[in-house]
């Protein structure tokens, strides 16, 4: 009687033990979503709270945050205090993962970016007026913006190269890279305009092809614009009712015999939003249809897979597509991308060099789907990890995951 008392109190202690790790990972999880939310909205400071709450604290998140908390500081000019957020990454994570290796290429643009301005300025001050100064003005530009994501400083470096150098190519191109600033980077889209229209037959009359591919871009803005504009009007003219902020409600509650058209308009917003680049903007109109209409299954599915998919295509922020793919799965084991998000979440976790993961996928889909587009890229992937070049007994994607060789017989997980 004591052995089967004490039995089940392992049992029950057990039990308790996986209870609290999965609501404390569950917690941790919501708590990084809110970080991610805040990042992406640009409110910095609020997601620095976030992030450095989560980093203190051992888990799956902790190393993600420390990450984010260097993206933070690097977007508000703190390099300093974004190289020593990287470092930290780097310091916890094995050498060979993918988050390091992230960090370090965080912590090589700042100090590089740092250097090419100094670089380049003194090239500019140096040779006064000539071809060298343009192209020093032209590349210190887009340091600012693509190494140090120091927006307002590229925007007067291009502001400066156009004012010396009037009318020249270089000059056409540091104003497109200005409107393309405030249209894809700072998502101000009506400032972005106006910096594109700069980009005339008076101001360059030599660079007729280059006015003609402005026009264009703006046409089509315009009507992405127009009709982003016309679904969120239907949105809200179908809205019967004041959403809650703390208590759920259905989809028909809000929105009554519309809900199906309106989340066709939030998908649609989603979609155009995601054309235009704007994929803050993109997700927010997912996530509310997520929130707003759970029990349209088919459309929340989609929004849920559009979600994965910026994450994975256009971000490149291969952990947050992970987490959505794997939400789109578990809410969604029916819906006709399923095979889609199998094969994509093997890509991710391969890109990621969690190979035990990407094998597990790609054999997944080999064996789930054999009639899938994606079969022969599945089947040749499966081989690859299966095969055992130096036949020591462990296979090439074993040997990968544990970085070792699959060369060399001695060296082995």
């Amino acid at each position: 009687m004591m052995k089967i008392i004490a039995v089940f109190a392992t049992y029950a202690f057990l039990l308790f033990t996986i209870v609290s790790m999965m609501a404390c990972s569950t917690k941790e999880g919501i708590n990084f979503e809110s970080g991610l939310t805040k990042f992406e909205a640009n409110q910095l400071d609020e997601a620095i709270k976030v992030f450095s709450e989560i980093a203190k604290k051992p888990g799956k998140y902790q190393d993600r945050a420390r990450f984010y908390l260097g993206e933070c500081y690097k977007l508000q000019f703190k390099w300093d205090e974004a190289t020593a957020a990287y470092q930290s990454v780097v310091d916890n994570e094995p050498a060979t993962s993918y988050l390091a290796a992230e960090a370090r290429n965080g912590i090589a643009q700042v100090r590089e970016g740092r250097r090419d301005v100094e670089r380049l300025k003194y090239t500019h001050d140096n040779f006064p007026g000539t071809e060298q100064a343009a192209d020093a003005l032209l590349e210190l530009g887009s340091v600012y913006e693509n190494k140090l994501n120091d927006y307002q400083n590229a925007i007067k470096i291009y502001r400066q190269l156009i004012q010396e150098f009037p009318g020249t190519q270089k000059a056409a191109q540091a104003q497109v890279n200005i409107g393309s600033i405030f249209f894809y980077k700072l998502y101000d889209i009506d400032t972005g305009w106006k910096e594109f229209l700069n980009v005339n037959e008076k101001n360059y009359p030599d660079l007729k092809f280059r006015v003609a591919e402005i026009q264009n871009l703006l046409r089509e803005t315009n009507k992405l614009r127009t009709e982003i504009n016309e679904n969120v009007a239907f949105i809200k003219q179908s809205q019967k009712r004041k959403i809650p902020e703390h208590s759920r409600v259905t989809g028909y509650e809000i929105y009554g015999v519309k809900e199906d058209q309106v989340a066709q308009a939030f998908l649609s917003v989603g979609k155009k939003w995601r054309e235009l680049r704007n994929y803050p903007k993109a997700i927010e109109a997912y996530r509310m249809l997520i929130h707003r209409l759970a029990l349209r299954n088919r459309e929340v599915a989609q929004a849920r897979y559009g979600i994965a998919e910026i994450y994975q295509m256009d971000l490149h922020r291969y952990y947050e597509a992970v987490d959505a793919y794997e939400e789109y799965i578990k809410f969604h084991p029916t819906d006709f991308r399923r095979d889609e998000a199998v094969y994509n979440l093997a890509i991710c976790y391969e890109v990621l060099r969690d190979y035990n993961n990407a094998y597990k996928y790609y054999r997944a889909y080999r064996d789930s789907y054999p009639e899938g587009k994606f079969y022969k890229a599945a089947e040749l992937k499966v081989r690859q990890y299966e095969y055992d070049e130096d036949q020591d007994g462990f296979a090439y994607y074993k040997e990968a995951a544990a970085g070792t060789s699959d060369t060399n017989p001695n060296s082995r997980p």
